[in-house]
């Protein structure tokens, strides 16, 4: 099944107008789809208006009642989050930046060993500066994948493309930094 039956049913009440079915929903996925944007905007203020747009749209989508058309909620998410971050990007007239360290300074500390857990950063910095170095499509699939954690299919579907063509290029995006961690290290 492509998305829980919890879901569902939350779609379908919010679809007759059930706002807490809705903000069940909201609660639910709101913490991912912020992490996603904040990682393409690079601000914590404008990460929050455009994660509010993400939720009145699809509230709008889903009070059209629509909701039949929606297989998987959290790829609908992330897909009115991609287009309204390429809206952002459009309507400003700038360009992706490279991602800001003072992101990883947010990162809690949950353990005591401050040796293990500067490295750590260290480590993270490093690694997100080398998929700075992707091209824009290959760095979408690398965060989708690997820092929000989302599935090949749900990828393939934020991106109306195949499973197929999303693991090829995840795959050309992998080797690719494997070769610029190759430079890195000569």
């Amino acid at each position: 099944m492509s998305q829980s039956f919890n879901d569902k049913f939350l779609i379908a009440g919010a679809s007759s107008g059930d706002e807490q079915a809705f903000g069940k929903l909201y609660d639910k996925y709101i913490d991912e789809i912020y992490k996603f944007i904040v990682m393409r905007v690079r601000s914590s203020d404008e990460a929050q208006d455009l994660t509010s747009e993400v939720f009145l749209k699809t509230w709008q989508y889903i009070s059209t009642g629509e909701e039949k058309q929606i297989d998987n909620i959290r790829a609908l998410l992330y897909r009115i989050a991609r287009n309204i971050v390429i809206d952002h990007y459009r309507q400003s007239g700038r360009e992706l930046s490279p991602l800001d360290e003072e992101l990883f300074d947010k990162i809690p500390d949950k353990s005591l060993d401050l040796e293990r857990d500067a490295q750590i950063k260290d480590d993270i910095r490093e690694a997100l500066s080398m998929v700075d170095e992707l091209s824009e499509d290959y760095r979408e699939l690398v965060l989708m994948r690997y820092v929000q954690d989302l599935k090949v299919k749900e990828i393939a579907q934020i991106l109306d493309k195949s499973s197929g063509a999303v693991r090829v290029s995840l795959h050309r995006a992998i080797k690719q930094l494997k070769n610029i961690l190759k430079g890195k290290d000569l």
